[in-house]
Formats: C-alpha cells, sequence, structure tokens
C-alpha cells in the first residue's frame, strides 16, 4: 500500500532551520565543472523545500586586472548554478537534473516577477531585469547590460573615493528551484527520510558566462562601452611622458566602470597597454575625468584614438551554505512506502545551422506525463561576451529571421496554421501560445517585458517559443508521439545557434521499501 505526501496544514508543527556546509568544502574558485556537494541526511525527515534556500557568499576575484564585474543581470546569483543533480543519498538512486539551471532562472525573473524589488535586493538581479530594450527611435534592440552608476549592479565591484577596489564578499539568497522541493506545484513537504536522504550536486557556471563587466556612464546618461571592439572614444590625448585622457563622465567612482590598477589597450597599431594610475575627481558638474595612465611614453597616441579594457581576467569565488527548514516527522510507517510527485523539466539540445531557412527540431523524449514544451535560442559565439550573453538573453525573431512556427506532435500540426512570431506580425499569437504554457507549470507569468517607449514593437524579455500540451490535473504522454518543432525563416543568418528544448512533465518518485526508490517518468 502507498500513500501520497500530504499538503501543509495551516496547524502549527515542530520546525527550525538547519545550515548545511558543503560536503567537500567551505570555499570555491568559480570554474566549469567545480561542484559543490550538500548531503541531506534521513534524519532530517521532512523539509519544506520552498522555504529552503541557498545562502551564497561571493565575492569578485579578479586579483589580476581588478576589474569591475556584476552578475548576469538577469540570473542574478543564480546565475553561477550550471547544473543542479539530485540523488538518494543511500541509494544513489538519479531522481532529477535540472540542465541550464541558470538559464532558466533568468527566464522566471523576467517572467513571474511583476514587481522584481525582492529578487533584485535578495538575488543580487540586474536593475535591468529584463533580456532587451530599444535604444532609438528606429526601434533597434540591443541586450541590456550592467551598468556602473546602478548600486545594486556594482555590489560585487564597490570602488572607494579615490577609486580604488574594495572588493569583498557579499551575501545572497536564492531558493533552490527544484522539482523535489515542489518549486512548480503546490507546496507540500519533501519526504527526505523516505527517500533515504539526499544528495545535491551543484555544478558551477564559468565566469565567462555568468559575470558581466560592467559599463560606464557619460555626463548625458548615456552607457559607454569598455569591452570588445568599439571601446572609449577619447576625447583628448596628449604626448607628455606619462599619458593622460580625459572623457565626460559624470563621476569617476559611482558612474565609471574603470576601476585603478584596470589595464586599458589604445588601438593606435603598435597594441599598447596602460594601467590607470590615478582617477582626478571633477571639480563641477561638466567637467571631465583625466585618467592618469601608467606609462614612461605614449606611443605616439592622438587625438581620437579608440581604447578598451583589454583582457578578460573575470573570476569569483563562493562560500555557500544550505538552510533547511525541517519538520519533523511525526506517525511515520515507513513500510507503507510513499508515492511523491513533482513537476520538472528535460533539457535538449539542437544546432540551427546559419545556412538554412527551414528546420525541423526532434524531440527525443520519453515522457508519458508531459505537460509543456518551450523553445529558447541561443548564440554560441555571443555566450561569453563581457557586457551581455546570448546564453541568458536568447535570440528574437528578427535576430533569428524566424517567420514561422509550427509544433508537430503525433502526427498532427499544433496549431494548424503556422504563425510568424516577428514583433510586427503576429507577436499577440506567439505570446498567448507562451502564457498558456508557463501556466501549466503552475507559475502564472506577470509580466511579458518592458512597455516603456518602444518596447511594446519588440520582445524584450527573452524569447521562446512554447506549447501547452494538458492543463489541470491532465496531463500527455509523449513515448510515442515523436514531437518536432517545424520552423521557417526569411533568410540565412551568419552564425549557427543553438535550439534549447524544455519539455516539462509530471514525475513520480515510489519509495518502495521491498523494491527501493525508482523515478516513474
Amino acid at each position: 500500500m502507498f500513500i501520497n505526501i500530504i499538503k501543509m496544514s495551516s496547524e502549527a508543527v515542530p520546525s527550525k532551520f538547519i545550515s548545511l556546509v558543503p560536503t567537500n568544502g567551505n570555499q570555491f574558485s568559480g570554474s566549469s565543472g567545480q561542484k559543490i556537494i550538500f548531503e541531506l541526511e534521513p534524519s532530517l525527515g521532512y523539509i519544506k523545500g520552498r522555504d529552503s534556500y541557498l545562502n551564497l557568499k561571493v565575492v569578485n576575484a579578479d586579483e589580476s586586472e581588478r576589474q569591475r564585474v556584476s552578475f548576469n543581470n538577469l540570473a542574478g546569483a543564480d546565475s553561477i548554478i550550471n547544473r543542479v543533480d539530485i540523488y538518494s543519498l543511500k541509494t544513489g538512486q538519479h531522481l532529477e537534473t535540472l540542465q541550464n539551471y541558470n538559464q532558466w532562472a533568468g527566464i522566471e525573473n523576467q517572467y513571474f516577477y511583476d514587481d522584481k524589488t525582492n529578487i533584485k535586493s535578495l538575488a543580487g538581479v540586474g536593475s535591468e531585469a529584463y533580456a532587451y530594450d530599444v535604444t532609438d527611435t528606429a526601434g533597434n534592440v540591443q541586450p541590456t547590460a550592467p551598468l556602473a552608476s546602478a548600486p545594486g549592479d556594482s555590489v560585487l565591484s564597490p570602488v572607494d573615493t579615490s577609486g580604488n577596489p574594495v572588493y569583498q564578499y557579499r551575501n545572497f539568497t536564492c531558493p533552490l528551484k527544484c522539482g523535489i522541493f515542489r518549486w512548480w506545484d503546490d507546496e507540500r513537504l519533501c519526504p527526505v527520510l523516505n527517500l533515504l536522504g539526499l544528495r545535491i550536486e551543484i555544478t558551477l557556471e564559468s565566469p565567462a558566462n555568468c559575470l558581466l563587466n560592467l559599463e560606464a556612464v557619460d555626463s548625458s546618461g548615456a552607457a559607454i562601452s569598455l569591452i570588445g571592439d568599439q571601446g572609449i572614444s577619447f576625447a583628448d590625448m596628449n604626448n607628455t611622458a606619462t599619458a593622460t585622457s580625459s572623457t565626460a563622465f559624470a563621476d569617476p567612482v559611482k558612474d565609471c566602470g574603470l576601476a585603478i590598477g584596470n589595464k586599458v589597450a589604445f588601438r593606435d597599431g603598435t597594441g599598447a597597454q596602460f594601467a590607470i594610475r590615478t582617477i582626478t575627481a571633477m571639480a563641477a558638474a561638466g567637467d571631465k575625468v583625466v585618467l592618469t595612465l601608467d606609462s614612461a611614453t605614449t606611443g605616439g597616441l592622438k587625438s581620437g584614438v579608440v581604447g578598451s579594457l583589454p583582457n578578460d581576467t573575470r573570476a569569483y569565488k563562493v562560500e555557500p551554505e544550505f538552510r533547511v527548514l525541517t519538520v519533523a516527522p511525526q506517525n511515520v510507517n515507513l513500510a507503507q512506502g510513499i508515492d511523491y510527485e513533482f513537476t520538472s523539466y528535460d533539457l535538449y539540445f539542437d544546432t540551427l545551422f546559419a545556412s538554412q531557412v527551414r528546420h525541423q527540431t526532434d524531440i527525443p523524449t520519453v515522457q508519458t506525463r508531459a505537460l509543456a514544451i518551450m523553445n529558447h535560442y541561443e548564440n554560441p559565439v555571443n555566450n561569453g561576451h563581457r557586457t551581455f550573453s546570448s546564453y541568458f538573453t536568447g535570440a528574437n525573431p528578427d535576430q533569428l529571421k524566424l517567420d514561422s512556427v509550427q509544433y508537430f506532435i503525433k502526427g498532427r500540426l499544433q496549431p494548424v496554421r503556422a504563425y510568424n512570431p516577428k514583433p510586427k506580425a503576429e507577436k499577440i499569437i506567439s505570446e498567448h501560445e507562451l502564457v498558456k504554457a508557463l501556466s501549466t507549470i503552475n507559475k502564472e507569468p506577470q509580466d511579458l517585458g518592458q512597455s516603456d517607449k518602444h518596447n511594446l514593437n519588440n520582445y524584450t524579455n527573452t524569447y521562446l517559443t512554447a506549447r501547452e500540451l494538458a492543463r489541470g490535473n491532465y496531463f500527455y504522454d509523449l513515448s510515442d508521439a515523436e514531437p518536432q518543432l517545424r520552423l521557417g525563416f526569411s533568410g540565412t543568418r551568419t552564425e549557427n545557434h543553438t535550439i534549447n528544448t524544455y519539455v516539462w512533465s509530471k514525475k513520480i518518485i515510489v519509495a518502495d521499501p521491498q523494491q527501493g526508490i525508482r523515478v516513474i517518468l
């Protein structure tokens, strides 16, 4: 005989927070593949998963160039978590895997929060908590980037009144968004006791993918890119023994992405690089800030030379802690066994080649209790860009030249007529399909994008193609449905893209004292 874990009641039950530290260390240097392991012993009994949270102490660890960085503005502190794997502690049975964990966290932060005040203050989400913004009246869109002028964006990289970096650990609070803890379901206790404990493996993200360099702001409030080919167009250069440059930053400390010790490269044909030695404060509004560069000679620099931060030395360290809200088990009969149901996703990958004008993505899922399919598009070339990451922002229909979307499932076209998702075509249909799909995972969409000025004509949230499969207490069998996403394009692209397919479904963990623990997909 099996029983279901009951919902949380309003009656008071004995509970307390327990702080867990990783079993494989206390401090971790951020790098792709680095794991943090937490072990939840069966003696914890039952836990309130949605009230448990990660406490992440993170520091800017760039000790060579001391460049100013921020978390990805969409995902905040979650951006350092690439993947989460969960196993039964005593049996080793795999229970759940969440790939591209940080990517989905960035999507949730955009769509599921109308008021983003809490996630900005607790989780380090950026001041511009949406993927794109219109930059001119012609309707051109650009990825949003963290700004040095926004206190929340520069929390990882403070500087003192002289411009010197004073980087230190900062605390961030992030719930662990996973199905086991019923993040996408109504709240119920997670039966750690019946599951014979949990082993949670958190895989960290590379600094190039999760940290962004802060952009500067000039005296008019316009962003100045310090990174890449544009760099800084300096207003004045001289040929004295010590090279100096001046540009109209509003304030050398608060509004400037430069910090003492950073290097600036001038593209004058010599490839010369100079370290910033001092930042001279402005005397009055409108004055130019003078950056004194550490160099014996100037190499013949002339007016109008373009400069940028040359070296990518982004780095971070994290000291994690898992704070678990435990509930004492009462009248538990382990001989009965349990069925524990939750919602989660599986992720599949496909490549969209630049030359294709028609593309068919096959979705090799075996889920029997599916709820929805969602597709995200990214340009891997820009995943490590220093002021934005396509891994998080994705690509919108205009960038993809996408003008036809249609799902084909179990021999049927869904919807029957293909629709054009471009902003000035059938954006309303695209967003309607997405809202229906998001609603199947017990999260009502609250924000479909930034609507100031001309933004209604564009996708400002990360673009997703989606299809609802079932709603309410129903589900859809995809195990033999051979699902496909059929796309059409108005032209070829210059670069390949990756199509990430999220398949959402109900899963059941069966904990049987005789047969052990198994997962029903």
